[in-house]
């Protein structure tokens, strides 16, 4: 419910934004400006689908009379091969002259040429954008800035020109030379705890893939490194600080980190949900997709990024169809990780449609539709971690259970064993365990089918797991022989409780040729110099118990040695 909340409240303020009068004032003033001005309602707006118009055409009143009052509530166009122009005027009412910054708030633009006019007189001008060197920005900054100097009554004309072969968004403000400063600082400090707490997340998964090896942290990271990389290169911080003098290359390393990030992306979904085993209906779309990336991420440089741009966001909108597919899929079969999982791309979301639809000319380019899915981007990751931090635990719990009987496996019991034995130390613990034997199994094994031996071992499983309160554990040791581990327990609780297991699977079992011997042993019942030693007894009490005649319990003593079972029963089949 909080999601959708959220969903039309951020939909509610985009409206809000659609709604704004369009229509462009005259000219903007200025006296001593001391905050931000938003330069839109100020704009005129020409389209030059020819890219027929230049310079030389600024002075002609023809060309000016072409120019439209902005009707929209900001500049966007989507993917366009026209020229754009826009137009706007600043005047300095002020009693002397006055210095101001006008931003360009999208470094994704190819070409940005603008001129400054005064009167009939051009006063400056610059050639700059994403396909030229970043040394022709007059500002060094990710983001295209322009200043402006205004004697006291002057008035300026500013005309840009835009061409791209993306989508056309012009955002621009006006800042004085004091609001510029501080407002860059507070912008540079909110990416450096952006990309730091991408490189703090990537630096931990490392460290869980290289101690747990498990091939979801590997392709975690490589989604979190192709991801954050193609963060820095979109919001211009790559040119800027990567490589200012290649322009070329960062318009291949855009669709190729884009790329790379949903190629991991499924693969890291995939593998964290276990869709192969969940839905192979998925998995096979998730490969095909994948197969129709890798050929698109080779032909970046042949092809060009104008004409992969539509087709990658066609893709990337396949892409995260097939990551909620997977995330419902497995949410349905009951997959814990996948409730964090999704809750990853809800927040992700909404973001994401806005500036998609953004890109496609639908929305205004503003904070909320330009900057929300970065936002989310980094909530997402944070559940995302999440969710792969319980799918891990869950495969640890899988990897300490017995598949047929649901106990704990013999791995297990020796990690517990070690650590209660340690602890049993203390004067004031104490610890005594089960080890306990179907009796005659190997027979019944024989007699009846290993099918029926797997029942009789689930059933067994069954009564331990009911019958045996906390702290105390059972776990299948291996084969037909079970054990069970019982902290804080004194020997005498020990076998009040094993006479009981014995006597319950004498009662509860569906084959009443089942029975089971078990051994007893506590740890004050001697000076054990280590827990295999403390096994060991367990181990030769519970021949003592076959010894008897089976069906029994029997107690460590002392003096007790260990020998092996003349029937080998203890070693019989394993189911």
């Amino acid at each position: 419910m909080a999601f959708w909340k959220f969903t039309l409240a951020s939909l509610w303020l985009v409206l809000l934004t659609l709604s704004q009068p369009g229509l462009a004032k005259n000219h903007l003033e200025i006296d001593g400006l001391e905050s931000v001005v938003d330069v839109t309602p100020y704009l005129h707006v020409l389209e030059d689908p020819k890219r027929e118009f230049t310079a030389d055409d600024l002075r002609d009143g023809l060309f000016n009379a072409r120019f439209e009052p902005l009707y929209r509530g900001a500049a966007n166009y989507g993917f366009s091969r026209s020229d754009w122009w826009v137009r706007f005027t600043v005047k300095n009412s002020g009693a002397k002259a006055d210095k101001v910054t006008f931003k360009l708030d999208y470094p994704l633009l190819d070409y940005v040429d603008v001129w400054v006019l005064s009167g009939k007189e051009q006063v400056q001008s610059w050639e700059t954008g994403n396909r030229r060197p970043f040394g022709s920005r007059p500002i060094r900054h990710r983001d295209f800035l322009f200043p402006l100097t205004l004697a006291a009554g002057e008035q300026q004309t500013v005309y840009m020109r835009v061409r791209t072969e993306g989508p056309v968004n012009i955002g621009l403000s006006l800042y004085d030379q004091h609001t510029l400063l501080p407002k860059i600082e507070l912008e540079y400090m909110a990416f450096g705890a952006y990309f730091g707490g991408f490189l703090l997340l990537a630096l931990c998964i490392s460290l869980l893939y290289l101690v747990d090896r498990h091939l979801a942290f590997l392709y975690y990271l490589t989604y979190i490194l192709s991801y954050s990389s193609y963060m820095m290169a979109f919001n211009g911080l790559a040119f800027q600080y990567l490589w200012p003098d290649a322009p070329e290359f960062g318009q291949i390393s855009r669709p190729v980190l884009l790329t790379l990030s949903i190629i991991f992306l499924l693969q890291f979904s995939r593998s964290l949900l276990g869709i192969k085993r969940l839905s192979p209906f998925l998995h096979r779309a998730v490969t095909s997709l994948q197969l129709i990336l890798v050929p698109i991420l080779l032909s970046v440089p042949f092809i060009g990024y104008g004409n992969l741009v539509m087709p990658l966001a066609v893709l990337n909108l396949m892409a995260l169809g097939l990551v909620l597919a997977m995330g419902i899929v497995a949410h349905i079969r009951g997959e814990a990780a996948a409730r964090y999982y999704l809750m990853a791309w809800s927040v992700f979301l909404v973001g994401l449609l806005l500036y998609l639809l953004k890109v496609f000319g639908l929305l205004p380019h503003n904070f909320i539709t330009h900057y929300g899915f970065q936002v989310g981007s980094f909530f997402e990751f944070i559940f995302l971690s999440a969710a792969l931090g319980v799918r891990v635990k869950q495969l640890r719990h899988q990897s300490h259970i017995d598949p047929l009987t649901g106990l704990a496996n013999r791995r297990h019991f020796d990690e517990e064993l070690e650590a209660e034995f340690d602890f049993s130390a203390r004067p004031e613990a104490d610890l005594s365990l089960l080890v306990i034997d179907v009796d005659n199994f190997k027979k019944f094994n024989d007699e009846f089918g290993h099918a029926i031996g797997d029942q009789v071992l689930r059933e067994l499983g069954r009564i331990f797991k009911t019958r045996i309160r906390r702290p105390g554990a059972a776990y299948r040791y291996g084969g037909e022989e079970f054990a069970v581990l019982l902290p804080r327990t004194g020997s005498e609780e020990a076998v009040i409780l094993a006479e009981r297991l014995r006597d319950h699977v004498a009662m509860d079992m569906a084959h009443k040729k089942v029975s089971i011997s078990v051994g007893v042993v506590s740890r004050r019942d001697d000076n054990f110099a280590s827990a295999s030693d403390f096994f060991d007894a367990g181990d030769e009490a519970l021949y003592r118990a076959k010894d008897r005649g089976r069906d029994c319990v029997a107690v460590h003593r002392r003096d007790a040695a260990p020998k092996p079972d003349p029937t080998g029963d203890v070693d019989g089949a394993l189911a």
